[in-house]
């Protein structure tokens, strides 16, 4: 019989005294240590649980269960946020599309973790104003989309930033008069909130490091040894220097999104089958599905705000959203995806449908593949479900916590909205697998209450207007402080602080875009960025938000960085094609669209 959850196997120790007593106490660090030292401390503690993964799930398992007190490291194979948590639709919703599906319970989930990231990231989660239009044509009629928006009213308990609000045909050209008057028979005004979703993973890896945890990016897991609890051992390799080092935990979290099943392959266990509710490896079934997105210039398209509405293709529900001050943000499809989850990549497909589909919306945009600035595409890990044959819109967000081998837990599904209380639950499962063996918190969660790094402040007005007075003596545009802002919140001044003993630093890293140069500086020292590519695409996003820039800023980031990275002239030269190498997997889609269209005229 293998060992339960409260016997001693060859990694216990300490006779009689719980695992917690038996093992050094780690010490909380004041700031994030560097790359080395962290590494070296995945082999040096023991921990209570390890997660695999840095996307927000992973993030979010982190920081609850180091700040209830459990000694806990993450590894992320690539970077922080690089997978679906990167390519996202950037948006904290209740999910009105769910309704269609009646997932009532994940709306009404969703729909309290929005109040809570709009308290705990104010910063980061802005408030955005929806409106849906209805056609003559479509699916959705005016006594159904009013009657969707009373249950979505509800389900947020009349809590929602505002009530909805029908709109008739005059109103709704009144507030998007670029829209197709057609068949318009007027719609809805709803609210819904919007979130830079890379910069959220980061800002949740920074609040797991200031709790305690050990996190460590390009680190991969290459083998775990499951076969004798208590304690697991997972082989871990350094991508960068190629050293591994086996690292120790009582349990693991395997928070890896579309790459779960293939974390699971690296298991190794012994022949015990799952108790009851226990799940087991085979009830993990990820059945991901791409979602592309592009950008273009908002002037192109000629919306005034967010909208959300029916594809005429094949009814499909979009959004149109307004991004930063001057670019929209169009998506998404929904195809399920059965290749490599790392190949994921948009297609001429994707792009094509959604001009289609925003020229549908807005006739006078004309909106053609020239137009599109950057294209990203991503997986959602959507649990399968019991049976082929469903649609990829009709798959449930919701999540699934398994349990196979003991010890061993995996976390699928879900959507981004609910990460915090995805990650709750999980830890909670984790907390009484660990209690038998008299490893329990120290502190209750308390993650809905504690404000994410750079939160602490009363008034977001307020705090722009101080951090625009700062910009400006420093000789710094609005656009830049606000960007700042935005992006850091209350740390905003740890950038401007760059700015002020290197001047050069408060200099854009690119000409069209607010970005600073002082923003790489700070990611490398605080944000545990490793490379230019990190820098770009999750750390500052200004990589996907210029179409000719891209490699000026790659070059300007690689040339301020250098120093603190330790790069010879040769290694720039390598981070800089590294990085346009990243952006040219979806650039090709681009590229191959436009031919098309060149061709067919």
């Amino acid at each position: 019989m293998a060992a339960g959850p409260g016997a001693r196997g060859p990694r216990a120790a300490g006779g009689g005294r719980s695992l917690r007593e038996a093992r050094p106490r780690a010490v909380t660090p004041v700031t994030a240590p560097g790359r080395a030292e962290r590494f070296r401390s995945l082999a040096e503690t023991a921990f209570d649980i390890l997660v695999i993964g840095g996307g927000i799930s992973g993030a979010a398992v982190a920081r609850d269960a180091a700040r209830r007190g459990f000694r806990t490291a993450l590894v992320e194979a690539t970077d922080f946020a690089w997978g679906t948590s990167s390519r996202s639709s950037r948006l904290v919703h209740g999910g009105l599309r769910y309704l269609e599906h009646f997932e009532l319970d994940l709306v009404f989930e969703a729909s309290q973790e929005r109040r809570t990231l709009l308290r705990i990231a104010t910063h980061l989660v802005r408030p955005l104003e929806f409106h849906f239009p209805i056609f003559r044509d479509g699916r959705i009629g005016r006594r159904k989309l009013d009657a969707g928006m009373w249950l979505y009213d509800a389900l947020s308990l009349f809590r929602n930033i505002e009530r909805h609000q029908m709109l008739d045909t005059e109103a709704m050209l009144a507030r998007e008069p670029g829209l197709r008057a057609e068949g318009l028979l007027g719609g809805a005004r709803y609210f819904d909130a919007q979130v830079d979703d890379a910069r959220l993973v980061v800002t949740t890896i920074v609040a797991a490091v200031e709790a305690g945890a050990t996190l460590v990016n390009r680190a991969e897991v290459v083998r775990i040894d499951a076969s004798d609890w208590p304690g697991h051992r997972a082989l871990v390799r350094d991508a960068e220097s190629g050293r591994e080092v086996g690292v120790d935990a009582l349990a693991i979290v395997n928070a890896t999104g579309a790459w779960a099943e293939q974390i699971l392959d690296r298991v190794a266990a012994g022949p015990r089958r799952p108790g009851p509710g226990d799940g087991s490896a085979s009830a993990v079934r990820i059945r991901p599905s791409r979602g592309t997105h592009i950008h273009v210039a908002r002037e192109r398209v000629g919306h005034s705000g967010a909208l959300i509405f029916e594809a005429p293709r094949d009814g499909r529900v979009m959004f149109i959203l307004p991004w930063r001050e001057d670019l929209t943000l169009i998506g998404t499809t929904d195809e399920f995806f059965e290749g490599p989850p790392h190949e994921v990549a948009a297609t001429p497909g994707d792009i094509a449908y959604l001009l289609e589909a925003t020229r549908g919306l807005f006739p006078a945009s004309k909106l053609g593949p020239e137009d599109v600035i950057s294209a990203w595409a991503g997986l959602r890990p959507l649990v399968a479900p019991p049976a082929d044959g469903a649609e990829e819109g009709a798959v449930s967000r919701e999540f699934e916590v398994h349990q196979h081998p003991p010890g061993v837990f995996t976390l699928s599904g879900g959507k981004l909205t609910s990460h915090r209380h995805m990650a709750e639950a999980t830890v909670d499962r984790v907390q009484s697998f660990l209690a038998p063996a008299g490893v329990k918190p120290l502190r209750k969660v308390d993650t809905d209450k504690v404000p994410l790094p750079g939160a602490r402040f009363r008034d977001l007005d307020a705090l722009r207007g101080r951090i625009r007075a700062r910009a400006r003596a420093q000789g710094l545009e609005r656009a830049s402080a606000d960007r700042l802002t935005r992006a850091y919140g209350t740390r905003a001044n740890r950038v401007l602080d760059l700015v002020e003993r290197t001047p050069r630093l408060g200099k854009r890293v690119v000409a069209e875009r607010p970005h600073l140069l002082a923003e790489a500086v700070y990611s490398v020292r605080s944000e545990m960025a490793l490379h230019v590519e990190d820098i770009l695409f999750r750390r500052m996003r200004v990589g996907l938000e210029t179409r000719s820039g891209t490699p000026e800023a790659a070059r300007r980031v690689a040339e301020v960085v250098a120093p603190e990275l330790d790069w010879t002239t040769e290694r720039r030269t390598e981070e800089v094609k590294r990085a346009l190498d990243f952006r040219a997997v979806d650039d090709g889609a681009i590229r191959e669209l436009a031919a098309r269209a060149k061709e067919g005229r």
